[in-house]
């Protein structure tokens, strides 16, 4: 009887911690395309934009020939609100074929590969074929995906795409975690 308490117990406190309400918004202020291997890409573009509170993206990858190896260099560096020392939260290189493919035991790529999937037009997979539009639209980052205790502050993100061990872009976004109720065109200081 104890155990059933407890697991019932267990399951009420863990499912009112995931409903518990977000005080903070997650913005993207800019994404930067840099690097972008001619021989490569077609196309490869981003566009941010804020609509109701919320920062969304759009993007699109059209490869010139088929690619069925990435490795992706991934860097986020954090800031909390009112400190100049930056945080390095990771620094990992990683087989991007084989992560969109599996499940991922760190929670922020399972988050972006889970909503590249349902915002993309075209399932992102190896290998990319050439002349496909490898489409997201709407693409957006939902707060009740991060623990609740996230601190304020800003972020660099740093992707870069390589294939056969040659550099095909570099992607940086800079952004903010602010309150919830904050103009997302305010910058923290």
């Amino acid at each position: 009887m104890n155990l059933w308490l407890l697991i019932g117990s267990s399951i009420l406190i863990f499912k009112c911690m995931r409903c518990e309400d977000r005080n903070f918004r997650v913005y993207i202020d800019e994404v930067n395309i840099t690097q972008v291997d001619t021989d490569v890409y077609e196309k490869f573009e981003c566009k941010v934009y804020q609509m109701d509170n919320r920062t969304y993206m759009d993007s699109a990858h059209i490869f010139k020939r088929t690619i069925d190896d990435i490795t992706v260099h991934a860097v986020l560096d954090f800031w909390k609100l009112n400190s100049k020392q930056k945080m390095k939260l990771y620094d990992v290189e990683f087989d991007g074929c084989y992560i969109l493919e599996n499940a991922n035991k760190n929670r922020l790529f399972n988050m972006y590969v889970q909503n590249l999937k349902k915002h993309a037009t075209v399932k992102f997979k190896c290998p990319f074929r050439p002349n496909v539009n490898y489409e997201v639209k709407n693409l957006t980052m939902s707060e009740q995906d991060f623990p609740s205790f996230v601190p304020l502050g800003k972020f660099r993100s740093l992707l870069e795409y390589y294939t056969n061990r040659k550099l095909m872009a570099r992607v940086i976004a800079r952004g903010q975690i602010l309150p919830y109720s904050t103009d997302p065109f305010k910058v923290l200081e």
